[in-house]
């Protein structure tokens, strides 16, 4: 099946970047947009779209895919009814707001059999592809731990908390990069600026094999350089990647990856330490269309070949809403207990 038409269900500021992906996709589709807001159906009407309506169900039965781009607690209701017309879906981050809803969206996905793909992009960056195949390769030996860093002076935003808006990005970045599920989750958070939501917090995973992750998010800590996706905002977006044979380090800002090799041989002591090489290598116009773009010519990919989407309902809806409610429920345990130091004399 090829992709002649798509229903855009969402034209706020992400649903124009969207439109404007579609558009330098190699399928390029006609478009048809559904908002209910009618200054959001103006911009659309306003940058040439010419099928524009306030309901999607006008337009579900005359196109061959169903973009949903609206606000999350909207996405499970029109990614049902696309799915009950049997129309492909792709779906914006995060997918659903809840397990349960995830677990609807999954019985509605094999119910259709309709291919389903979730907006995580970052699984197409060139260097996040260049970091899988080195993984593979064994290029660092066999995996041991993966520690992201996504912090910075950035606004929070009023739908949603840190890990759902930035943390879902590394998240879902590490557990596909580890290739393995995540099997168990630790949590702490604090609002050291005294708001209702927390404004720093650490997320510790452990994935089915053994591996280790380690995740930081917060706006308190200065970010490295400005942000490339938000403007006005300075961020530290780094993801290291570490083996028992050297480590690899993406930094989503700069556009980098550096691979740096090291042996470790055993002593009385430990181990000693012998770094190797180090070799950085940096790939430029990486914006969120052309990602956006990419994306959906790997889907529409997909859904030709019949071969599996860029990132599946399963572990982008199902598994990360388990993984988002495990994360809530951990940051709501007791915090471990502190130990008094002994004062110097």
């Amino acid at each position: 099946m090829s992709v002649k038409s798509v229903l855009l269900c969402g034209f706020g500021a992400f649903g124009a970047q969207h439109a404007a992906a579609w558009r330098r996709s190699t399928a390029a589709p006609r478009l048809y947009v559904s908002d209910p807001d009618p200054a959001a159906r103006d911009r659309a009407l306003a940058v040439g779209l010419q099928h524009v309506a306030e309901d999607p169900s006008v337009y579900l039965d005359q196109v061959d895919l169903v973009d949903i781009v609206t606000p999350p607690r909207l996405h499970l209701p029109v990614a049902l009814a696309a799915l009950g017309r049997g129309k492909r879906v792709f779906i914006e981050k995060p997918a659903v707001t809840s397990l349960d809803e995830g677990r609807q969206l999954m019985a509605a996905v094999e119910t259709s059999g309709c291919a389903v793909q979730i907006g995580f992009v970052l699984r197409c960056h060139p260097l996040v592809e260049k970091a899988k195949a080195l993984i593979a390769s064994e290029a660092i030996g066999r995996l041991l731990a993966v520690e992201g860093d996504f912090s910075g002076w950035k606004r929070m935003r009023d739908d949603s908390t840190i890990i759902e808006n930035d943390g879902v990005h590394f998240l879902d970045l590490m557990r596909h990069l580890a290739g393995v599920p995540i099997c168990s989750v630790e949590a702490r958070g604090a609002s050291l600026l005294g708001a209702h939501k927390n404004d720093d917090i650490r997320i510790a995973l452990t994935f089915e094999g053994g591996i280790s992750g380690n995740l930081r998010l917060g706006i308190l800590a200065c970010g490295e350089v400005e942000d490339g996706f938000m403007p006005g905002a300075v961020t530290t977006k780094r993801l290291r990647l570490i083996g028992d044979a050297g480590n690899i380090v993406i930094d989503f800002n700069r556009n980098t990856l550096t691979q740096a090799q090291v042996s470790y041989t055993p002593k009385a002591g430990g181990w000693n330490v012998s770094p190797g090489a180090m070799t950085i290598e940096q790939v430029i116009g990486i914006t969120p269309p052309t990602l956006l773009a990419k994306s959906f010519d790997l889907f529409v990919s997909a859904i030709e070949s019949g071969g599996p989407t860029l990132c599946s309902a399963n572990e982008g809806a199902l598994e990360m809403a388990a993984l988002l409610e495990a994360i809530d429920q951990a940051l709501l345990q007791k915090p471990l207990p502190q130990i008094a130091l002994e004062k110097g004399a």
